[in-house]
Order: C-alpha cells, then structure tokens, then sequence
C-alpha cells in the first residue's frame, strides 16, 4: 500500500526510536513521500506568512507511547495510530523564535487538503496524515502480512507482530541505522 509496508519493516522497525517511551521528532521515520508534501505544504504557508516557520513536533511514535496517550485520554488510539507507520505528523507554528499553536491553523489545514493529505477535526487541528481513516485498517493489515511474510522467508515464528525476533531479524537484514 504506497510502499508503506517496505518503509515500516526496513525502515522504522530497524530504527532505535521504534519503542521509544518519548514524542520523537525525527523526520527520517517519515514516509519519504508524505514528508515531501509536508515539506511543500510548509513551503505554500510561509508563502502567506515569511516571518513565521512551521515544526514538526511529533513525527513516529511507538505503540508504547500511544498506549500511555490512549491511557491519559489524549489519543483514541490503543495502537498502530498513523504516527507509528511514519505517515502523520503534528505540526507547530514558530512565530518570532517561539514555539505556538496560534498560526493560521485554518490557512495550513486548507494547504494540506490541497497537497492531498488528510487532516481531522478541529480537536487535533494541527495533525496531519497521508492516507484517508477510512483506509487506515487496509494499511495496517498490509503491514502485518508484511511482516508476517518477511518472518516466514526469515525463518521466524509467524505472530505478524514487530516482535523482538523479528526486530533483530530485520535489522540485521536492512541495517540503515547501525
């Protein structure tokens, strides 16, 4: 699905911040595709507004941290939210040095949908993701038969889960990261 299987498994799974307990802001955990038209939704923006700068606060995030939000009722997520793929991320304004959420939210919503990416409500007003809800079960079914696959041609036990087997396994076979 869009090559999100493949960039999840050789990827995220093979990256140290794969179980991180903590928001992570790196934007190479971000699908190449989506973070480009991330990048020119930001470039659209600063078109209205020169002075003012946009930064992804959270990009990837671990189904460990998104158990601890579902937890707090910051997430209606348990696991495996956008994030967790490298297809979502939370945006902020930089206005005058400053870190703010009083940009044009309207203005950059309006330049995502434009670029194609899907935003939600106004209750997580500044998240945006690359795949529509209504195709977020497809994708994280593909992942897992990917997963499933690659444990089977690896030799693993079949669990279809990121396991730590499984985790090794890739990251001996696709060491990006080491």
């Amino acid at each position: 699905m869009l090559g999100i299987e493949d960039f999840f498994l050789k990827s995220i799974m093979t990256n140290p911040d794969f179980l991180s307990t903590g928001p992570v802001h790196n934007v190479n955990l971000l699908l190449p595709a989506f973070f480009d038209k991330v990048q020119k939704s930001i470039l659209l923006y600063k078109q209205s507004y020169p002075a003012q700068d946009i930064f992804m606060l959270e990009t990837y995030r671990s189904n460990t941290l998104q158990e601890i939000y579902f937890n707090r009722g910051a997430s209606k997520l348990k696991k495996d939210g956008m994030h967790h793929f490298g297809i979502a991320c939370d945006c902020m304004f930089v206005i005058d040095g400053q870190r703010t959420f009083k940009g044009d939210v309207e203005l950059l919503r309006r330049i995502h949908e434009f670029m194609g990416l899907t935003i939600l409500g106004m209750w997580d007003s500044l998240h945006v993701q690359y795949i529509p809800v209504g195709e977020q079960q497809a994708l994280r079914a593909a992942v897992t038969g990917r997963i499933a696959t690659f444990q089977k041609e690896s030799g693993l036990p079949v669990t279809s889960e990121p396991d730590g087997a499984t985790i090794t396994e890739a990251t001996n076979q696709f060491p990006r990261w080491a």
